[in-house]
Formats: structure tokens, C-alpha cells, sequence
């Protein structure tokens, strides 16, 4: 008995909703959200074609339904806007242009007008830009009103992020957000500190610093503007600095990947030593890099030992601190890379302007893996009239009812012996109901595997099978009577088994490394028996193969075709059980039974979203300590006095 699949859309008792929406056509999927479950008018502009996933990991409530649903727009790079209750589904190039007017509450993207009380707009905008580029602008400086765009969450972020600043000890306050180009703002900040604070500076006590781990910059407030311009000319030179040539320690702790893994990349990229433990690593000469990048936030860095005696030397104070290789050498100018395994982090000792290099690349290659959602099919069809000459010639003649006929968007990178098909749009229930239409279709399994990128993916539905490799006989003295024979047995898997490896390029083409089995152990026969072979044999029908397919397309792979004999007898009833009379009421029937072994595959990309509000939440944080204590209340004060 087939079981009756869940709905993509389905209400709980409690009220709670469930979204299974994974690779669904954008108009099905906004009928579903926004016309069924919410109620609610809408329209889909024309220019938006393609899939959309919205899938909840958990039930949720009905409250929430539109801002997830609107996420999952965003991250398509889709717009959803509110025009009078009506709501559209644009492209977002095309949304900005046309962005409604919108309150605080109001889900769909929007412009919002943000009041400020007590910091100036404008300076509130020159903060913001490098932050959100294009989502702040000003609609009248003299009634101090700040404008927001985006959706209704990235809206949400942008007032948190005002609200921080918008407080009433930062009145008649300038502030201005740096950020170092060439070095980790953490090292500059206390530097900066310095120069700003020694003896006779007039910017001595009147300038706060706040370092910004997530945006690796330094946030500046002051009362007077003018001090802001010298801490800028500071920070230019301390970034300047920052390429000298003495070396540091620093420690780049992994956040997404393994360690080992990232220090054997930038190995092989820059050419710097590495080690894939937690003790030393082989020293070598770095590369001549000359280029600067932005550092990223969690980086810690300490100075190198100086060696105290005359003639140590870099090695020593290499080895002193721990980066010496396992013979206790370290190049003299060069850099090395150790990968501390224990804590996923990975220490640098070089110069600050390797380090740029180094860093930059870590920041590009630390980044939450992608993941692939396989939706597979492996099924028998049976080839009958229409199907007689295989599922290819049935596509290819257009002689099927089936809806098989769709234009393919790309072509397998390589052809294993059968055939393979692209299905534009098609997912894989849809092509095989176009099956079923014309003829007996048996599924075999059915996984749904989700697979991080460059990882491979098995499924193993089966036996294992003892197959005799080989047999001896043991020899006790000169008699061969009685004598044990000892077997060699082997087990081999069968039944289904799937292998997949998925690659993602950056223009969401997904590479398939496709490995299909299909096997079963057939009964010993007795000519096995008379030979002296023991073992089944094992029927195969396998599958390996490389295809290219996009996100959210389906690829067919077949080809294999399975020939087997059907034979059976009917008989009378009662006079086909007479002794030896018997077979003279009853007909003996023999057939040739084919099928074709079919994989259908839809890969799906899943990306994960970035948290918009870690920049706020650190400012939260950070910015409380700035804040300067409040006076004494009346009561003290007298105390004070008394």
C-alpha cells in the first residue's frame, strides 16, 4: 500500500503551519502561502519565473508565515511589496524603484521614515552607508528624518541599529565608523588609544573607541568634530604601519571549517610552511605579497618573542614560541601556518602584511558550506507497446503521451552506456506520473538525501551475501580421511545502493559524480552444485556517470534494459489434478518480460542566510560601556557634601 504523502501546506491542530516547499514553481508556491493560508491578494510579476524553496525546519505559527515567506523571496533575490493590501512578488532590481511607503509593522519591502530625537541624521547616513549601502538615506534634514529601505526584517535591523545611537547622551555628540584596510582593528585600538591620550594631546579624555569585532573597525565618539579628523589621520597611519616587517602571532579561529583542512589550502596557495597538528610547523621562505585586504573579527594577535641575547635569532624566538619545526629550524624571513587541531583555530607567525594576505583568504574560505537536497528516484519500468524500444526512443520519436517532451536546458558532461535527459522545471513526482500514464512503473527506493557540497552521499538498501573465494583442505599425517576443509567467504553487498557527490559552482550549476547499483544474488543453480561452486551469482545493473544539471532541474538516467522469461501454467480446475492425465487440461505459457532501470535525480541548493543582526548585537553590547555613568542623584550628593 502507498502511503499518502504529506502536503507541502499543512495547518496543525494548534494552528501551527508546516511549509515543505522545496525547488516549487514561485507562482505555485505564492497561490499556496499567500492565497490559501493567508488569504490574501497578491500577483506575481511576469518576469519572474523559476523555483522557489520554502521549507520551515519546524512548525510555525500563522504570525510568522509572511516575514519566512518573505525571507525565502529575499534570498531568490525576489521582492515582495504591500500596495494598498495587495501584495506583489517583483524582481528586486525592479522593487527598489518602486518601493511603497510603509510603517514599522508593515511586512513587504518598503521605505520607512525614522524620526531621529537626538543625533543628527546625516551624520547618521554616513555612519550607516558602508554598513547597509543603499538601505539609509535622508528625506529632510531639517526635520531630522531618517529614511530606511529593505524588507520587513532587514528594516527590523536597521531601526535596532539606530536605536543604538539614537540615545540621548550622544546628543550634540560626533561619531564616524573606521576601518583599517591593512590591519585587524584590535591591534590598532590600543595604539590609537595612546597617541589620542598622551600628555598634552588636546584629544586627551575627550575621544571613546570602540572596537567592531564583526565589522573590523573602530567606532570614534567625540564632542567635538574636529577630533574625529585626528583620529582618522591616526588610524591611516597605525594602518600604514601595519606592513612593517616585524613579525607577530596571530590566532584565526575557524568558525565553519576544520583547521587542518584550511592550513593544507593556504599551503598549497602561498606557499607558506604548515603542519597539521598542534605542535610545531616546518619553516620556509613566504612569498613577496604586496597585496592589502580587510581583515576579518576573529583574529587575536600577540607580538613575537624578542630573542633577550645576542645571536639567538628568529629561529630561537620562532621556537620559543612554538612554531619552530620538528628539527628546531624556522626560515628567517619567512612565515608558517600550524594548525591547531584541539581548538580549530590555526596560528600564524608572520608579518602583518603576509597576514593581510593570509586572512583575507581565510575569510573567504571559512564560510558556512553549502548544502545540496538530492530528491531521487530509482524505478523499473516496464517496457510495453509504447515503451517497446526503451524510455529514449519514446522521448526522442514524441510518440508517448507522457510529458516527457520538455526542452532540456544542458547536457550531461559525460555519457555512460544508456541515455540521460534534462528536465527543465520537472521535479521528480511529476516525471514519473508522466510514466505511469503509459506504463507499469515499480519504484525501488525513493531517498531524499541532504549532502554538504564536494561530500558524497550513500544509501545501502539490501543484503550482504557470502560469496566462496576459495576452499583448502588441512592434511593431519598420511591419512586424507576425515580431514576439515576450511572455505574463504567473502560477503558483498546488494540490493540498491546510491552514491552521490555534488559540486556547486557559483552560478548555482550543480555537477552530479552519480554511482547507481541495482543487484541481486540469484539461486545456486544445480550445474553451480556439479561444479563445485557453491555461491550465487550476482545480477547487476550499474550506473556511473558525471552530469551537469541546474538548481532545481531533474536529470533522467537509464538505458539499462533487463530481459527476463516469465513462464507459468493454468489449468482445469479438478481435472487438472488427475494423475498423469492431468497436463492434457492445462496450458503451459512462456514470455519475455523487460524493463528499464531509471534514475531520476533533482538537486536542489540550499544556502544559508546571513544573521543581519550580528553587527547590531555586538553594538549592543559595546556601545552601553561608553556610555557615561549618570549624575549623582540629590541624596548622594549631600552625603557627599555632609
Amino acid at each position: 500500500m502507498i502511503p499518502t504523502p504529506t502536503p507541502p501546506a499543512q495547518v496543525l491542530p494548534n494552528g501551527d503551519i508546516n511549509l515543505k516547499f522545496p525547488g516549487v514553481d514561485v507562482n505555485a508556491v505564492a497561490k499556496a502561502v499567500l492565497g490559501d493560508i493567508l488569504g490574501l491578494q497578491y500577483n506575481v510579476d511576469p518576469s519572474v519565473h523559476g523555483s522557489l524553496t520554502v521549507v520551515t525546519p519546524h512548525p510555525i505559527r500563522r504570525a510568522d508565515v509572511l516575514g519566512f515567506f518573505e525571507q525565502a523571496l529575499t534570498n531568490a533575490n525576489l521582492t515582495l511589496t504591500n500596495n494598498g493590501g495587495v501584495y506583489s512578488i517583483l524582481p528586486t532590481a525592479s522593487a527598489r524603484g518602486a518601493a511603497p511607503t510603509v510603517g514599522p509593522d508593515d511586512p513587504g519591502y518598503g521605505n520607512e521614515t525614522l524620526p531621529l530625537k537626538f543625533v543628527n541624521a546625516d551624520q547618521m547616513q554616513k555612519l550607516l552607508d558602508p554598513l547597509v549601502p543603499g538601505g539609509v538615506s535622508v528625506s529632510d534634514s531639517a526635520h531630522n528624518i531618517l529614511v530606511i529601505s529593505g524588507n520587513a526584517a532587514q528594516r527590523r535591523a536597521l531601526r535596532d541599529l539606530v536605536a543604538q545611537f539614537d540615545v540621548d547622551w550622544l546628543k550634540g555628540m560626533s561619531f564616524a565608523l573606521f576601518v583599517p584596510q591593512r590591519t585587524d582593528a584590535r591591534l590598532i585600538a590600543p595604539e590609537l588609544q595612546k597617541l589620542l591620550n598622551a600628555p598634552g594631546s588636546p584629544t586627551a579624555g575627550v575621544v571613546t573607541l570602540i572596537a567592531m569585532d564583526q565589522l573590523n573597525g573602530i567606532l570614534a565618539i567625540s564632542s567635538n568634530a574636529q577630533n574625529l579628523e585626528d583620529v582618522r589621520r591616526f588610524v591611516e597611519v597605525l594602518d600604514r604601519e601595519g606592513e612593517s616587517s616585524e613579525r607577530a602571532v596571530f590566532v584565526y579561529k575557524v568558525q565553519n571549517g576544520r583547521a587542518a583542512d584550511l592550513a593544507k589550502v593556504l599551503d598549497g596557495t602561498f606557499g607558506i610552511a604548515s603542519s597539521g597538528g598542534s605542535g610545531g610547523a616546518t619553516g620556509s621562505q613566504a612569498p613577496d605579497l604586496v597585496d592589502h585586504t580587510e581583515p576579518a573579527a576573529n583574529v587575536v594577535a600577540t607580538p613575537a618573542t624578542t630573542p633577550s641575547q645576542p645571536g639567538q635569532g628568529t629561529a630561537e624566538a620562532a621556537k620559543a614560541s612554538g612554531l619552530a619545526d620538528q628539527s628546531g629550524a624556522a626560515s628567517a624571513s619567512g612565515a608558517t601556518i600550524t594548525a591547531d587541531e584541539t581548538n580549530n583555530a590555526i596560528v600564524v607567525y608572520a608579518t602583518p602584511r603576509i597576514y593581510a594576505l593570509v586572512q583575507d583568504a581565510l575569510r573567504k574560505l571559512d564560510v558556512p558550506p553549502l548544502q545540496v537536497m538530492i530528491d531521487a528516484s530509482i524505478s523499473e519500468v516496464s517496457l510495453n507497446h509504447d515503451l517497446q524500444y526503451g524510455i529514449q526512443w519514446a522521448i526522442q520519436s514524441r510518440h508517448s503521451s507522457a510529458a516527457l517532451t520538455q526542452n532540456t536546458t544542458s547536457t550531461p558532461l559525460q555519457n555512460f552506456p544508456g541515455f540521460s535527459y534534462m528536465y527543465d522545471g520537472v521535479d521528480v513526482q511529476a516525471t514519473l506520473n508522466a510514466l505511469k500514464t503509459v506504463t507499469d512503473v515499480t519504484t525501488l527506493s525513493a531517498p531524499k538525501l541532504m549532502v554538504l557540497n564536494n561530500h558524497t552521499a550513500t544509501i545501502e538498501v539490501g543484503d550482504q551475501v557470502p560469496i566462496s573465494t576459495g576452499s583448502a583442505t588441512v592434511l593431519s599425517g598420511t591419512s586424507t580421511s576425515g580431514t576439515p576443509i576450511v572455505n574463504s567467504v567473502e560477503y558483498r553487498d546488494t540490493g540498491i545502493i546510491l552514491k552521490i557527490t555534488p559540486r556547486v559552482n557559483s552560478g548555482g550549476l550543480v555537477l552530479l559524480d552519480i554511482a547507481q547499483e541495482v543487484s541481486d544474488a540469484l539461486p545456486v543453480t544445480s550445474a553451480q552444485i556439479s561444479a563445485g561452486i557453491n555461491s550465487p551469482t550476482i545480477e547487476q545493473r550499474k550506473i556511473a556517470t558525471s552530469v551537469a544539471v541546474e538548481d532545481g532541474d531533474t536529470v533522467a538516467l537509464g538505458g539499462l534494459i533487463k530481459n527476463e522469461v516469465d513462464s507459468g501454467r493454468s489449468t482445469v480446475p479438478l481435472f487438472g489434478d488427475i494423475p498423469i492425465l492431468g497436463h492434457l487440461f492445462g496450458d503451459t505459457s512462456r514470455g519475455l518480460v523487460r524493463t528499464e532501470l531509471v534514475v531520476l535525480l533533482t538537486p536542489r541548493v540550499v544556502r544559508t542566510p546571513v544573521d543581519a543582526a550580528a553587527i547590531t548585537a555586538e553594538l549592543r553590547d559595546k556601545i552601553h560601556l561608553a556610555e557615561p555613568p549618570p549624575p549623582p542623584s540629590h541624596k548622594q550628593a549631600h552625603a557627599a557634601g555632609g
